[in-house]
């Protein structure tokens, strides 16, 4: 009986072993140092990239509670207005996009993201219609920040204007919202 005992937990030693080197012989490195902080600091890089991608862009500083505002993107003309005046942190807006000549922009949806400089707020994006020839609408919040913050930047993509052309077409309009 001691014998079988023996053979037994020395056969279960051997599996262990077995299954040791087995496991060491087939273990992937991680791709990572630590997955856990490059997850939480993903985010902030991401934006970043955007951010640095929009900066590079023509861009508009206005003043969307006056008015519509213009910027250049290439060979045309991109206008934001944001209705009504002046545009306020929780409330419904909408989000009137033009641009001259209209063949500058295909005619399919487009969108407006809309981003806290110097915060990241999460995702926000209006989607933009068709509106007529050269005009696209929707209807979207602009987020209260609870720092107080009251700078956005609204990133504008419109459709590009040719099938075979995949640059979509970006003006950035950088402006505050009222309290």
């Amino acid at each position: 009986m001691k014998l079988v005992i023996a053979l037994a937990i020395l056969a279960a030693a051997g599996a262990i072993g077995g299954a040791l080197c087995v496991g060491a012989r087939l273990s992937e490195p991680t791709v990572v140092a630590d997955p856990y902080q490059r997850g939480l600091h993903y985010d902030e890089e991401r934006h970043a990239r955007d951010v640095a991608r929009v900066d590079a862009r023509a861009e508009a500083a206005c003043d969307l509670a006056r008015g519509p505002c213009a910027t250049r993107a290439g060979r045309a003309l991109v206008t934001l207005e944001l209705v009504p005046r002046p545009p306020r942190a929780m409330r419904d807006l909408e989000f009137r996009v033009s641009v001259q000549p209209p063949a500058a922009a295909g005619s399919g949806d487009g969108s407006v993201a809309l981003e806290m400089l110097g915060m990241y707020m999460g995702e926000n994006r209006v989607a933009l219609r068709p509106a007529g020839e050269g005009a696209w609408r929707g209807q979207g919040v602009v987020v209260r920040c609870p720092s107080g913050r009251r700078t956005w930047r609204a990133r504008v993509a419109l459709p590009p204007p040719g099938a075979g052309d995949s640059q979509f077409v970006e003006a950035a309009f950088t402006f505050d919202v009222a309290e």
